[in-house]
Order: structure tokens, then sequence, then C-alpha cells
């Protein structure tokens, strides 16, 4: 008798870079890339040499910040268990 390959009773793998651990700490990671974010505007403002290169730390908030949404709507996808989302 040979064993039944229906993915059914299987538990699906999960890759571990959509582990809960991991979509924890890029979320971290990207909220403190955020800040870092803002901290460069604030600077580019505040010293008048570098008003040129505000678009560079804009460009990093913006990244980060698009990608901590799809981690904070992941981790909540996962925790309310709502897959249609």
């Amino acid at each position: 008798m040979q064993i039944d390959k229906s993915p059914f009773f299987r538990k699906a793998i999960v890759p571990w870079y959509a582990t809960d651990t991991a979509l924890i700490i890029k979320a971290v990671v990207m909220f403190v890339f955020a800040f870092f974010g803002l901290d460069g505007i604030k600077v580019a403002r505040q010293v008048e040499a570098y008003n040129d290169y505000i678009g560079v730390p804009v460009l990093l908030l913006v990244l980060s910040g698009i990608v901590l949404m799809i981690n904070l709507i992941r981790i909540i996808k996962r925790y309310t268990g709502n897959s249609a989302m």
C-alpha cells in the first residue's frame, strides 16, 4: 500500500523569512530606518549645504514605510487568522 501524498493532512511549510520572528524583526528594523529617514530630513533642512540631498532621506522614509506597512498587514493577518484580507 502506497503512502497517500495528499497535502491535505500535512502542515504547510512556512519559509524562514515568513515566520513570526522574522516579520517582527523586519518591522522593528524598518521602524528604525524610518526614524533614521526622519532624522535625515531634519538635518537636510537645517544645514543649507544639504538641501539638495533631501531626496535620499525621503526615499529611505517612503521605502521603509512601505515595507513596514506590508509587514504589519502580514502580522495582523496572521494573528487574526483572516486570510481573506
